[in-house]
């Protein structure tokens, strides 16, 4: 996995979108900050002011991260909470204290929802509860991360300035409660609140992070421009918002945007030094918040505090496992943070020639977050990057994404039935959260892609959504609804981060040993000698059992957290799969969709695999994305071809949801979907194939037959005049095996078999009137509907009916 972390230093970089070598796994390429130094026109300007701390400080206990509305919020990165450790080995070397607040106010965008039902979704949001404005809040909040932990590559002069760890936020929503109002001509319900919390740290660092902060009484305010409803960024902005810098092409989406925003982007900060790498937005983000959510104005302010042992005592925070030496732990907790995609490969594509994909075309990938967290008492350092180095081989070249890359980090496997499958991952050995708050976890470090470590308290995360930081699942086999095993996430697993103290020699300069790993050439790559501290190992395996859908994203999945509107990735469900389309790729497809007017409902388009069925998508990969109004609505978009199957027809596939998530799901009915059915060329046996996209099976028929589809059913005709039809079959409330086994009519004789393809097949003759059916059962695991009838219209030859029933199989 690449990620290419901000650095001070611009090296040229042409990255590709894909996972680095299978064997050498670290990135080091490495790309600067695209925050300017400056702010941009437009950008609040404030001075630090020194104020006179108050007499006495509270400090709230730590509140939990509060559900949203009746869902419960988005996890946050958590730190094991104990401090004891930290206590004892600061006790008498006293840190710093700074308070943190802002005061800002918090919205949920009306002008998604139709003006029939806005006032009704206005009202029920104007009594929602604070669980849900707590969580709508902390969304807000963390959208300060990007340019306070990289603070120091966006501000000359400047140092990082993290907030203290989420589970020490306080938030304090105005008594006065949510109101109705209009930003930038935007209709929002908005509510004012106050974030506070307290950074415990070593008595210097604040200084270096911020010279106003360099004694008691400093106060520095960091500007901030926010969206005033911080959710559906991505599907109300694009990338306006986005800042790439670092990061290879496509490693964003709509659910970790928070941890990318960046309000300084401008529409025209591209290249290796710019905001965007995927591609140029039309506005800046301030223009395009302005346009489609409505803008806040605020400011985190820092104000230090003089030294108070109880204070320390009560905001001291994060484990320490070793007071002299680095210790890595892996935050299992994090792998929580997980989802399914859909995600079409290119045969070109770096993915593909690195291992992080099984083959070209769909993929259905498991995306999650790898943390990696400093519990030692002494920084990990790794070192500066060489870009050559021929003798240890510790840096290898990659032809692919132009760029060096250091053996190793980690491996990453999903063990399902004593199976694991995975690969290990790109590295680049950055600090980019402050995870702990205690003395020994300075607000500050040294580390980039360039000169490579971990600071005390700090973690290097990986996030779901970056590029290639995912496992392809695509072959997996489920069995029945869902398959269940363990994300395992295992770091340093090949020793080369010195987890304890390096060895030197008599000169002071590393020893190296040989890893056991080599290059392409047969050449052996070293790693650097470490004396290890005991037990370093114990705590560098990550796991996580996780439930894996049959079919689906996270688009299908339920909703997280506060995400509400017609444009969320959350909560959708697929149309039965019997009303799943094909059309001809270009060509327009027009659509009328109707549904209860007392809860409408939003259709969402979406593409189809010819080998996976629908693809779940998400709104910014939508075809079409149109709620359905009380009367008959279009829904229209131009067919798009199946991208892993040139010779079909196009395809799509549609999923429904309420239009606001309170609502209960209400059948929509659609006009106008085309018969999925397709036939393939003819092949060398004088048979062609006729494959359902929807019944997840395929029949050959004989050349001489022609294949017509309308609606759920496909009609085969003979030149002598024989018609067969191949439909779903209702078992009328029965299961699939108790209809099979139900009596026929006294004039029917029926067997059942298992045809040559192991489908199971209950074949019956009408004796009167010379009729043959057959009955085929799918198996479990096949996709709905699990019954299908083959029947024969008119007298002909059975051993033609035979034929076809025992051509059939699953595609």
């Amino acid at each position: 996995m690449c990620r290419m972390k901000r650095l001070p230093l611009l090296v040229t970089c042409r990255p590709g979108p894909g996972l680095w070598t299978l064997t050498a796994v670290l990135l080091l390429l490495l790309l600067p900050a695209c925050g300017a130094a400056t702010p941009q026109a437009g950008t609040p300007t404030l001075t630090p002011t020194a104020v006179t701390p108050a007499a006495t400080v509270t400090v709230p206990a730590p509140a939990s991260t509060p559900a949203a509305g009746e869902t419960a919020a988005p996890s946050q990165p958590t730190a094991v909470p104990t401090a004891a450790a930290a206590a004892t080995l600061t006790a008498g070397q006293p840190g710093a204290l700074i308070a943190v607040s802002m005061d800002s106010r918090v919205g949920v965008l009306l002008d998604d929802f139709p003006a029939a039902m806005r006032d009704r979704v206005a009202d029920a949001l104007l009594t929602a509860g604070d669980a849900f404005w707590q969580a709508k809040a902390q969304h807000q909040v963390r959208l300060t991360r990007n340019r306070l932990n990289f603070r120091g590559y966006i501000t000359p002069g400047k140092g990082q300035l993290p907030l203290p760890p989420p589970e020490l936020w306080q938030i304090e929503l105005d008594s006065a409660g949510p109101v109705r109002e209009t930003i930038d001509g935007h209709d929002l319900i908005l509510q004012n609140y106050t974030f506070h919390s307290t950074l415990l740290a070593d008595e210097t660092s604040p200084g270096q992070s911020e010279p106003a902060l360099a004694a008691p009484g400093g106060v520095w305010q960091e500007p901030f421009i926010f969206p005033a409803d911080p959710d559906l960024l991505l599907q109300h902005t694009g990338n306006a918002c986005v800042n790439e810098g670092g990061y290879p092409a496509h490693s964003y989406d709509s659910e970790n945007i928070f941890d990318l925003y960046d309000y300084t982007c401008t529409a025209d900060s591209g290249g290796p030094a710019g905001c965007h790498r995927t591609s140029l937005p039309n506005l800046s983000c301030q223009e395009a918040l302005a346009a489609y959510v409505g803008t806040v104005q605020t400011a985190v302010r820092f104000e230090r505090l003089p030294w108070d042992d109880s204070l320390a005592d009560q905001v001291r925070l994060g484990p320490v496992t070793n007071a002299t030496a680095p210790d890595l732990m892996v935050v299992a907790a994090d792998l929580s943070n997980n989802r399914l995609v859909y995600r079409y490969i290119q045969p070109d594509d770096c993915a593909l020639q690195e291992g992080a994909v099984g083959a070209p075309g769909w993929r259905r990938l498991l995306q999650f977050d790898a943390t990696v967290y400093n519990v030692g008492g002494a920084p990990l350092t790794v070192g500066p990057v060489r870009a050559e180095d021929p003798v240890h081989h510790v840096f290898e070249y990659s032809a692919c994404h132009d760029h060096f890359h250091y053996s190793f980090y980690g491996d990453f496997s999903l063990e399902v039935d004593s199976t694991a499958s995975g690969s290990k991952k790109a590295f680049c050995v950055q600090s980019t959260s402050r995870y702990s708050n205690y003395e020994l976890a300075p607000l500050t470090h040294e580390y980039s892609c360039s000169v490579q470590g971990l600071q005390v308290g700090w973690v290097d995360e990986y996030d779901a959504g970056l590029d290639a930081q995912w496992i392809d699942i695509t072959d997996l086999t489920i069995e029945g609804d869902a398959q269940t095993g363990d994300l395992v996430f295992a770091s340093n697993s090949d020793q080369f981060l010195c987890e304890g103290t390096p060895e030197l020699d008599e000169n002071g300069q590393p020893v190296w040993e040989p890893s056991g790993f080599t290059t392409a050439d047969g050449e052996s790559i070293d790693r650097p000698a470490c004396d290890f501290i005991p037990g370093w190992q114990e705590n560098n395996e990550g796991r996580l059992a996780v439930s894996i859908p049959a079919a689906g994203s996270f688009v299908t999945a339920p909703c997280p957290g506060p995400q509400v509107g017609p444009r969320r990735n959350c909560g959708f469900s697929p149309l039965p799969e019997g009303k799943t389309a094909v059309c001809t790729p270009g060509q327009p497809v027009d659509l009328t969709a109707t549904t209860d007017p007392e809860t409408l409902q939003v259709v969402r388009v979406c593409e189809r695999s010819a080998v996976l069925g629908g693809v779940a998508c998400a709104y910014e990969d939508a075809l079409a994305n149109v709620t359905v109004l009380a009367e008959e609505t279009a829904v229209s978009f131009t067919c798009p071809a199946m991208r892993d199957d040139p010779e079909a027809a196009g395809g799509y596939s549609v999923y429904t949801a309420p239009a606001w998530p309170n609502d209960a799901p209400a059948p929509v009915t659609i006009e106008g979907l085309a018969a999925p059915a397709t036939a393939t060329p003819t092949g060398a046996d004088g048979l062609q194939t006729w494959t359902s996209d929807t019944w997840n099976v395929a029949l050959d028929y004989p050349e001489a037959w022609t294949a017509v589809s309308s609606g759920d059913r496909v009609t085969f005709t003979a030149p002598e005049g024989v018609v067969l039809q191949l439909a779903p079959v209702d078992p009328g409330g029965a299961t699939p095996e108790e209809y099979l086994v139900a009596a026929p009519l006294p004039n029917v004789r029926c067997t059942t078999a298992v045809n040559p393809h192991d489908l199971t097949v209950r074949t019956c003759s009408d004796t009167v009137a010379r009729q043959r059916t057959a009955e085929v059962l799918l198996p479990p695991d096949a996709a709905a509907p699990r019954l299908l009838a083959l029947s024969m219209s008119l007298p002909g030859d059975e051993a033609a009916f035979t034929a076809v029933v025992d051509s059939m199989r699953l595609r």
